[in-house]
């Protein structure tokens, strides 16, 4: 009898005890959901309610954008009502669109269907209008996972809201390949440890708020430079390595409970010999190492099945019936589901696969739908949904992940962070991005020069020879790259011009220079000659508030690189730097404040200029060391000939009134002690100059005739009788 090679080797594997340095894992781990009595009743009622057509179509989870017309979503209509399909994913569209969307699809159920998404970093990697928290390389620089937990939880809260029960996150690749252009930034990062940890920490803020977690890619996507969405990758690696690296966080997650993972589109030559048999197909993979040997109990996802790298080896309907035969249980992102069910039906008929075992699996499927709620199904509350979904604590916590993340990954003019601002000169400029941004506000919050703005990140070199030739004043250069790419091949979105332009600046004498990359860790190895190296990993609204401050030291520099750059810049690189207590600036909720009640300042500004109470103001209020609002209206005289910026300045007289006076006469007026209809002659008995001038004054014009010259109090008379507009201009704004 012949043994086919791909089982040979395994066998070869497990005898060695190479595929078992698992023997250090003491137990499976237990079923992650466990069974109930009421659960064993609804899943077999619903079973039994179902013909055998009916019952292959749970296995199904099909794509759906609600971006799309209407032809589009009566094909899954009619895939829902005809094939009974399992569940649906979606991938493109908005929150209201989506949520009415599924509702439509659910009441044309006949088993209420699983709901799916993509959100990796938030609900905004698939629809729009919606909250961004970070990548999983952002979190994996951070100092603390407490954070990883709390946004699994948020995004789960917002699913739930939204209708959805499944979450194909997190991403436990361990991204041992800076060249790999799939994974990249959506791994936590390279140490096997460290991504099981916090892949834990992120599965157990899904699930332990209502969403089932899938652990992907199994057996690990990290070690290719190969984008699967195109081509099949290659991962030339012996089974040791996989068993102490790629394999790790995901038998800790499975011990950890996770419900769902899914499968990889590889090609691994340890399993299997024909470039056709990608693991998503491969027994030896699927079932007897995932299932069997390593004992994962939940459900196994395919990966989606229109990828061209398997899609395109296969005739419509074969490569679902394959996936079947080497143990997935929910085929996600079939072209035709039809002709599969007609291909799966001739697979069982033909002995390739066992009915049992599919109906073992559809039960799976319905188990999952039961701990999801959906045995008491209830449509997604669509007029509550903008609410639910835009709660102010999300960007708190999108702040407090790049607080705990941005990198100092090199200081060594111990430059950072900018002390004595006296003596810089500090120029900005800003690649990839627009001045008005609020990286270029929060910068010029902390000192009044220039930003340069360069939006188009491939700009030539007579642009940057133009803003050369304005530096000279200064002695300090941030130059910061904005939109990055995640493309390797592509110097992740760093263009020559850009690089060539750094490399003059360093050379240059005359000044300091620190770099600053708002996007991809791995675009850092075109940097590493800069003496000073900030990272911020993206650049999102809350990396970008984030970053100035810590270069002025309003915030310390907590995070280390997740991964190895280059030979200089290695994996938990980073500089620790102190907070020199200035000013920083959040939301008001991280001060426990609230938005829409500070909001009201609009109105009240906008009534005291309606009323000709004030030409124009500024309002800021700042709590524990944080300013949560800063706004400016109106103009500064009445004549509206300058309008006041939030870099408008004051004499010290218009700011007493407000730092001073204003905070002692609200605070008696709380006590009690205040009525602010009195005259101020009842809290002044004792007159003082003004108030004895005043009173002279009053004297004088009941005396006859007028004040001669020499008259004591003449003087005081003339400051009394002083027209309005001489008064308006000593108090005007400076």
């Amino acid at each position: 009898m012949r043994i086919p090679l791909q089982l040979g080797l395994l066998a070869l594997l497990l005898a060695t005890g190479l595929l078992l340095s698992f023997s250090e894992v003491k137990k499976l781990p237990a079923d992650p959901l466990p069974t109930s009595p009421a659960e064993v009743a609804w899943v077999d009622s619903v079973f039994n309610s179902l013909t055998p057509d009916q019952r292959l179509g749970q296995l199904f989870m099909v794509a759906a954008y609600s971006n799309k017309d209407r032809a589009h979503f009566n094909r899954i209509e009619q895939m829902v009502r005809y094939q009974n399909i399992g569940g649906v994913m979606f991938l493109q569209g908005g929150p209201k669109r989506q949520a009415l969307m599924t509702n439509r699809l659910q009441a044309a159920a006949k088993v209420p269907l699983l709901i799916a998404m993509d959100a990796e970093w938030g609900l905004d990697m698939r629809l729009d209008s919606s909250a961004h928290y970070a990548k999983q390389m952002t979190l994996g620089a951070m100092d603390d996972p407490k954070y990883v937990y709390q946004m699994g939880r948020d995004i789960a809260r917002k699913m739930r809201a939204l209708g959805v029960h499944i979450s194909f996150a997190p991403v436990i690749d361990v991204n041992s390949n800076p060249g790999n252009p799939v994974i990249g930034n959506r791994s936590f990062g390279e140490d096997q440890e460290k991504v099981a940890k916090l892949g834990v920490q992120y599965i157990r803020g899904l699930q332990e708020n209502g969403v089932m977690a899938v652990a992907k890619h199994f057996p690990g996507h990290g070690d290719t430079d190969t984008d699967s969405h195109v081509s099949l990758p290659v991962i030339n690696t012996d089974m040791a390595r996989l068993a102490k690296v790629d394999l790790v966080p995901f038998q800790q997650s499975f011990e950890a409970g996770v419900m769902g993972v899914m499968v990889a589109h590889l090609y691994m030559p340890l399993f299997d010999t024909t470039n056709a048999q990608t693991t998503t197909l491969s027994r030896a993979l699927v079932t007897d190492l995932l299932k069997d040997k390593m004992g994962f109990k939940g459900l196994v996802f395919t990966d989606a099945l229109n990828m061209k790298s398997v899609s395109k080896l296969y005739k419509d309907g074969e490569l679902d019936a394959l996936a079947l035969a080497a143990g997935n249980d929910m085929l996600l992102f079939s072209e035709n589901v039809p002709v599969a069910l007609l291909r799966i039906r001739e697979a069982v008929a033909a002995g390739k696969l066992k009915q049992e075992e599919l109906d073992l699996r559809i039960k799976k499927i319905l188990r999952v739908k039961y701990w999801a709620g959906l045995a008491k199904y209830q449509a997604a509350r669509v007029p509550t949904l903008r609410d639910s979904l835009n709660q102010a604590n999300t960007k708190v916590l999108a702040q407090t992940i790049f607080e705990h993340a941005v990198t100092v990954v090199k200081n060594e003019d111990k430059l950072l962070p900018f002390q004595r601002l006296d003596t810089l000169r500090i120029a900005a400029i800003t690649i990839g991005t627009q001045a008005e941004g609020p990286y270029a506000t929060i910068f010029n919050k902390y000192q009044p020069g220039p930003v340069y703005a360069v939006p188009n990140r491939y700009a030539d070199d007579s642009t940057f020879t133009r803003i050369a030739a304005r530096l000279n004043a200064y002695n300090v250069i941030v130059v910061s790259l904005h939109a990055m790419n995640n493309t390797p091949s592509h110097s992740y979105g760093i263009g020559d011009g850009a690089l060539r332009f750094i490399k003059k600046l360093q050379a240059n004498p005359k000044f300091k220079t620190v770099v600053v990359a708002m996007g991809n860790a791995y675009g850092l190895k075109y940097l590493e000659d800069a003496r000073t190296l900030v990272c911020g990993y993206e650049d999102h609204y809350a990396a970008q508030l984030v970053v100035p401050q810590v270069l002025f030291g309003a915030l310390p520099a907590r995070g280390k690189l997740p991964v190895t750059v280059s030979p200089t810049l290695k994996v938990l690189a980073g500089i620790a730097t102190p907070e020199l207590k200035r000013l920083r600036y959040a939301t008001p909720e991280s001060q426990g404040l609230n938005s829409r009640v500070l909001a009201q300042i609009d109105n009240i500004a906008l009534e005291s200029q309606t009323y000709a109470a004030s030409p124009g103001c500024q309002v800021l209020v700042a709590k524990n060391g944080t300013v949560v609002f800063d706004q400016s209206y109106g103009y500064c005289t009445y004549d509206q000939s300058q309008p006041v910026t939030n870099s408008t300045l004051y004499d010290l007289a218009s700011v007493t009134k407000v730092a001073g006076t204003l905070q002692a006469v609200m605070y008696l007026k709380d006590q009690g002690k205040l009525n602010l209809d009195d005259k101020v002659a009842a809290y002044l008995p004792e007159p003082g100059p003004y108030q004895q001038a005043r009173n002279d004054r009053a004297r004088c014009a009941h005396a006859p005739g007028r004040p001669q010259a020499g008259h004591p109090h003449l003087g005081a008379h003339r400051e009394q009788q002083r027209p309005e507009a001489d008064v308006l201009r000593q108090h005007q704004v400076r």
